[in-house]
Parts: C-alpha cells; structure tokens; sequence
C-alpha cells in the first residue's frame, strides 16, 4: 500500500504540470508527463472473465483493487489503455488533428501528447499525420495544421472522435462525412492571420486558430504560410460550439490492451529498428527500438530526428503498427496531383512492432465508421501493449520496400 501511495503522489503532482503554454519553438516546455499502467497479476486474473465487451476499458478497471490501486480521478485512456485520462473526461469524445508533415514543415508541436499518431501519404508522396488525443481540453498548441483527406477522416471516425483539420479536399470531404455521418470541424473559415501569432491574447472571438508568422519567419525554419498554423484545445472547444458538435459520446477502446510489456505475438521475430516506405518522396520513416526505455524513436527524412518542438523532444512510441493498403490516385480528379484515395474497405497485411519483436498481422476495416481490427496468423484478435501507438499506413505497392532487422 505505501508502495501504491508513493506513486498516487507522483502522479499526481506530474498532473498538475500538465498543462500547455504558448511558446515559440526552441524554448522549451516542461518534460512530457509519462504515466504508469497501475495493473497487477491479480487484477488482471479477476476481472478477465467479467470483461466482455470489445469496446469497454481493459479489464483491469473492473477489478476489485482498483480503488486501491489507481487515483480515484484518473480513468484509462482509450487510445493508449493507460490511467492517464482525467475521469472527468469519461463519457467524452476525443480529437485527431491533420498535421503536416513535409520536411519544411518540421519540426512540429504537439506531436509528444498525441496518444496514436496515424501517417499516410497525399497527392505528391507527401505524407500528413492525424493526431489523436482522448481529452480536447488537455491538447496543447498543435501545428502544423493542414487540410483534410477522405482517408483521414475515416481514421478518425473509426475510434469516435472528431475529425479537425484546416482546409481539405473539397470535391469529396464534404460529401463523404456527410454521408457518412462523420463529426468534422474545417477551421478555414475561422483563421486569424496573425503577425505574432504565437500571442493568444491577439487571437480575436470567433477564431479558432492562427498562423504563427514568427515561428515560420525562425532562421532556417519553415517558410510559406500553408506551413505555420496552429490551434489548442480551448480553442478547439469553442470551435465545437459554433459548430454544434456534441463532444459527449463512448470512446471505445483502440486496441486489446494488455499490460506493457506482456502482449503475446504469434512467430515473433527480433525487430530493433524498422524502416517504412511511403512514397519517393518519404521513403525513410524510421523506428529505432531503446530497450532501456521500451519505446521506437522515430525519424525521416535522412534520419532526422522527428521532434516536437514545444518539449525539444523526438517522438516514441511503444507500438508500431504498418498497415499496407491500396491507395491509388482518383481517377477523376482533373487537378495536377490528384488526390490519394485509401481503400481501408478492403483490408489487408501488415505488421506489429513492439517490445523489440515484430508480429506479421491481417487487418480489417469494412466501413468508414468501424474501428481497425488487427488478427495474427490464427485468426485470432491481437494483444496490444498498453502505451502509445504510431500508426504507417502504407500502399500495398509498396510493401516490399518496408524492412527491418
């Protein structure tokens, strides 16, 4: 029990520093808050069998330790499977946010607290991220941000959450979530054209995001406008009001989560780093696994660091998953790089990384709205470990290009 009290009051005071000040790159933030997964043996053992539903918590949180084992107000967070959610956020919808990521648009913010990272590639090979967090209220300045694309959204709707994104693509966003009946906010409308942007005292009622001309105007930084827009989560919060969102709603959970360290793989074989192909243009998306710390480092682009530049910090992640998909040029789109369409109705192959060792996986998806199911050789429904997941979603073509050792 003291043991469990000691870590309460850690966690604890790591909550109360949870928070996201304005700041311009290259001064740094505090450290980002790293959270345990509270589970015992015997926790797990009694409620395995109460626990039936795929989309309910882990069934640790059924226990009957848990009082005694978890602050009485964290809950787990369906993105990662870790008590590190404030309970007050329970029964609330979470957010993905469409990043970019081409390398003038390195580095970027907010990258750090995103709980899953999912990257895929657009028109000209370039590749974007959607970054999930499980709490609007706790998302820190996010940048930056970019337009929208068919297959983002369908990522995002898979897990409940709220589709964001500045601009999009709009011969088929528009229609697709619309039929689709997929919750999305396009700030476009909503900018404020800052000259200091990083100041949000400047940032007028009624806009929900601005471009920050002094990170973009940084020495040897990114340049062009489309490259320094942010927003955070106060302001995403009152973008839900003006566009009558309800934030309320059941976040199921990600994955079947089972405590860090301990997911069971089928014909594991060794995996310490891990080099994803995207595109010609983005063809080094690189893990590198640290056993010390049981997490992949990422990098690109000639292996440089990935990093987030409010913490100065290079991104990990406790699980990799790639996703080989068919993604093929629309053939209608009469503009002179057609949009990527992402064909995640039809499912496919891939892997799981995680814990030094490499699991080959199927996936499913069938529709926009369903989550994205991961089974191994037997058929059999994957376990996940606990903790941040960046998931590569790749074309099928080029699946061959992916390697690992």
């Amino acid at each position: 029990m003291k043991k469990h009290i000691l870590k309460l009051a850690a966690l604890s005071m790591s909550l109360m520093l949870f928070s996201s000040p304005l700041i311009a790159c290259g001064k740094k933030e505090q450290e980002t808050v790293s959270y345990e997964t509270w589970w015992t043996s015997s926790d797990t053992e009694s409620s395995a069998e109460e626990s039936t539903q795929p989309t309910s918590a882990p069934s640790t949180a059924a226990s009957s330790e848990t009082s005694e084992t978890t602050p009485e107000n964290i809950a787990i967070n369906p993105f990662t499977g870790l008590y590190e959610m404030d309970k007050a956020n329970v029964g609330k919808r979470g957010i993905g946010i469409t990043i970019n990521n081409c390398k003038v648009a390195n580095p970027q913010r907010g990258t750090t607290e995103a709980s899953v990272i999912f990257e895929y590639e657009t028109e000209g090979g370039q590749t974007r991220l959607l970054c999930m967090y499980p709490d609007i209220s706790k998302v820190p300045l996010v940048g930056a941000v970019r337009s929208g694309r068919v297959g983002a959204s369908d990522m995002c709707a898979g897990t409940g959450a709220i589709f964001v994104c500045w601009g999009a693509d709009y011969t088929a966003v528009p229609a697709h979530v619309k039929n689709n009946k997929i919750d999305w906010m396009d700030l476009n409308d909503y900018i404020y054209d800052s000259l200091r942007g990083h100041d949000a005292d400047e940032v007028p009622e009624g806009r929900f995001c601005w471009r920050d001309r002094e990170w973009m105007n940084q020495p040897g930084h990114r340049t062009g406008v489309e490259h320094c827009g942010v927003t955070r989560g106060d302001f995403i919060l009152k973008a839900t009001e003006k566009f009558k969102i309800d934030t309320n709603g059941t976040m199921p959970t990600m994955f079947n989560f089972v405590e860090t360290g301990t997911a069971k793989m089928t014909d594991p074989v060794d995996c310490t780093e891990i080099n994803v192909y995207f595109s010609g243009t983005n063809d080094d998306g690189l893990f590198v696994y640290n056993a010390a710390e049981g997490v992949y480092y990422k990098s690109q682009y000639n292996g440089e660091p990935q990093m987030d530049c409010n913490v100065d910090k290079q991104i990990s992640f406790t699980n990799v998953f790639v996703l080989f998909v068919p993604i093929n040029a629309r053939p209608n789109d009469s503009s002179s790089e057609r949009h990527k369409d992402i064909h995640f109705e039809e499912g496919g192959s891939g892997y799981y990384v995680s814990n030094g060792k490499l699991e080959n996986i199927t996936w499913t998806k069938p529709t926009p709205n369903d989550q994205i199911k991961c089974f191994d050789s037997n058929g059999k429904e994957i376990e996940v470990n606990a903790g941040k997941s960046y998931i590569c979603v790749v074309d099928t073509d080029y699946a061959k290009k992916t390697t690992y050792k």
